[in-house]
């Protein structure tokens, strides 16, 4: 989990995404033992809460509220691309002011439960399986945020962005995990996952665009 967040945090940033800064430290595990873990420090301001405690208000009417809001509506496509299943209940999308009544700033948080961290029934199969053109199901939208995600047209330079990434970019990724925290057979599972969801996001974006009954997608897209 540890090397799915160094690797995710350096991939939004390449994005342009911002995300916490990220500390290796002891935390306190479920059964209150010590142990090695990381941990996103939290930003200096007035206020800094969870997308989940925004409210009703901010969900109705995100461009009164929120800033770079063009740049969130296309985390759907990133946390697709990582296979993210742990976005939906908006506790990792953290949002924060220095003054009441100024729009929030936010940041992204928490990703281990992405690439080697996701479901893991999918390595048993092979890499040219037909099962690769349809890894759509793990990765949902914060609630609010899935009408402003409402077509192909909003989310494609997103799409466009990704595919334009080279192996290189992805190798530098994978080289920032600190030594000792990923495995050679995990670092190339999780290059080639990479490589694999890559190759297929257009079609992914598209299929869960129709899925969700969005009105704008255009399948000729």
């Amino acid at each position: 989990m540890i090397a799915n967040e160094y690797i995710a945090s350096t991939l939004a940033q390449h994005l342009g995404f911002p995300v916490g800064k990220l500390q290796l430290a002891k935390v306190a595990g479920p059964d209150g033992n010590l142990q090695t873990g990381v941990v996103s420090k939290e930003v200096m301001a007035k206020e800094v809460i969870t997308w989940k405690k925004a409210g009703k208000h901010v969900y109705l009417n995100p461009s009164k509220y929120i800033k770079r809001l063009g740049l969130m509506r296309h985390l759907i496509v990133f946390d697709a691309w990582i296979a993210n299943i742990d976005r939906a209940a908006g506790k990792n999308l953290i949002l924060y002011r220095k003054a009441n009544g100024e729009k929030y700033n936010w940041y992204l948080i928490d990703h281990g439960h992405t690439l080697y961290g996701s479901p893991r029934k999918w390595k048993k199969r092979a890499w040219n399986a037909p099962f690769w053109k349809n890894i759509r199901k793990f990765y949902h939208t914060p609630r609010g945020l899935l009408r402003l995600q409402s077509s192909w047209a909003v989310l494609e330079p997103m799409v466009q962005k990704i595919e334009q990434l080279t192996d290189a970019d992805i190798e530098a990724a994978l080289e920032s995990v600190p030594k000792g925290y990923l495995s050679p057979n995990k670092r190339q599972f999780i290059k080639r996952l990479l490589l694999t969801r890559k190759k297929h996001l257009r079609s992914m974006i598209k299929r869960w665009l129709a899925s969700n009954g969005l009105k704008e997608y255009n399948k000729k897209a």
